[in-house]
């Protein structure tokens, strides 16, 4: 009797397994993080940096386009060519006469720049506006004793507060006073403790911070 597994069986089991062990790894790391929470900085030492407005408000001109994202292209005296679009998973927007164009990684500025090249051979002296209308791509990962774990969008001006607040508050035996903010610094990522009920009692809102793309919050 022939007990090989077909190929696909067995890429399936490799993928299962793969997935399992990276979770078992990010655990694992996030686990020292905690024992080693005496030599990891308060998340105030962000503060300063944040009350200057340079680290965490993103204008709209420094906005990098995502998928999911939706963008109002319009063209001037053109209507039939004006289109609202969503930024797909590739990254690309489908437009009349232009077809697929790149949109994800360029800002709204870089795009309508763009956009005046391509649309040169169809209208004479084109006048074009890039409008971002609804921000999608933008997340920020919740882990551990949060009630609801996982992915989450992060919208203007969010605070750390506001996300345990989405994410439906912290779990039981949470513990409350040694959350982590890990966040990527200069390409180097970062590990900050949060005092959850510090902020909560109102005795020290400072670590209340806005929250950047990409942060992670561990709650132990």
């Amino acid at each position: 009797m022939n007990c090989r597994l077909k190929p696909q069986t067995a890429k399936r089991s490799w993928g299962d397994t793969y997935t399992m062990l990276r979770k078992v790894i990010l655990f694992i790391g996030l686990a020292m993080l905690v024992a080693c929470g005496g030599n990891i900085p308060s998340v105030k030492t962000l503060t300063k940096d944040q009350k200057s407005n340079r680290s965490t408000v993103v204008t709209i001109e420094a906005y990098v386009i995502g998928p999911g994202d939706v963008l109002a292209v319009d063209i001037w005296k053109e209507p039939e060519l004006s289109k609202q679009v969503s930024v797909r998973l590739d990254g690309n927007i489908s437009l009349p006469l232009v077809n697929d164009i790149r949109a994800a990684g360029l800002t709204p500025t870089e795009l309508r720049n763009y956009l005046l090249i391509r649309y040169k051979d169809y209208v004479e002296t084109p006048e074009i506006s890039v409008t971002l209308l609804e921000s999608h791509s933008r997340k920020i990962y919740l882990l551990g004793k949060v009630n609801k774990s996982g992915e989450m969008e992060l919208q203007k001006n969010m605070t750390f507060l506001q996300a345990i607040s989405r994410a439906g508050g912290l779990g039981q035996w949470a513990d409350s006073s040694n959350v982590r903010l890990i966040r990527k610094i200069d390409g180097v990522e970062r590990t900050f403790r949060i005092d959850y009920e510090a902020i909560i009692s109102g005795e020290d809102l400072s670590q209340n911070i806005l929250l950047r793309p990409n942060d992670m919050i561990f709650v132990p």
